[in-house]
């Protein structure tokens, strides 16, 4: 597909405006701070090794953990980072792959793969998406196995059954089964395995509430 001219012209203003902030005495002070309080960069490519990634920040762990507490520290500093020196929202997941890690700036010339992000939300929870853009090829069997892997990666674990607050003897099975509704990428053995219970006894009681709409 060709590009038009205005494309062109933006993306080389783009490519310029990114020059002037990475380059920035006072930026690249800055950004060594943090890399010095993290421990950073890692040796490694966090785009593309995102799992290793994950470990590094947390995700998914609880609040008190502390690799948990260090991700959203890290997160919040970069946040401060990039506001005082106004990079560009659609570029924080590139300036944070470049203060994290090694990084090769694939995504600036590659804008037809998918990106992953990281950020905390207003209330200060660590949050998990998705960036495509109308060049990303959504019937390449290899983008949406990336696509897919990463949503399972981040999707947490499924909550265990609860004990059912009008019968105290019976289990709630419900969470379980909008969590699995929320989630159909997981099979129910692998919803089994989290929660520690055998795949028959979860496929019996997924079949006894949907019997029971």
């Amino acid at each position: 597909m060709k590009s038009n001219p205005s494309d062109i012209i933006l993306r080389g203003a783009g490519v310029s405006l990114w020059e002037r902030i990475s380059r920035d005495p006072h930026y690249l002070k800055a950004k060594r701070r943090i890399q010095a309080r993290y421990g950073l960069p890692l040796s490694f490519d966090i785009r593309l090794e995102y799992k290793k990634w994950l470990d590094w920040m947390g995700a998914g762990e609880k609040p008190a953990n502390q690799r948990a507490k260090r991700g959203k520290a890290f997160l919040h500093d970069v946040s401060v980072l990039f506001k005082k020196f106004e990079v560009p929202e659609a570029w924080h997941s590139d300036f944070i792959a470049e203060i994290a890690g090694l990084s090769s700036d694939q995504s600036l010339d590659e804008p037809s793969g998918p990106r992953f992000n990281l950020y905390l939300d207003n209330n200060g929870i660590l949050k998990w998406e998705c960036i495509i853009t109308p060049e990303t090829d959504l019937t390449n069997p290899l983008i949406l196995e990336l696509i897919q892997r990463e949503q399972k990666e981040y999707a947490g674990d499924p909550p265990k059954p609860a004990k059912d607050k009008s019968q105290p003897r019976k289990l709630d099975w419900r969470p379980v089964y909008e969590w699995h509704k929320r989630h159909p990428l997981f099979s129910i053995a692998e919803i089994a395995n989290k929660i520690n219970y055998a795949p028959q006894t979860v496929r019996r009681k997924f079949t006894e509430l949907e019997s029971n709409k």
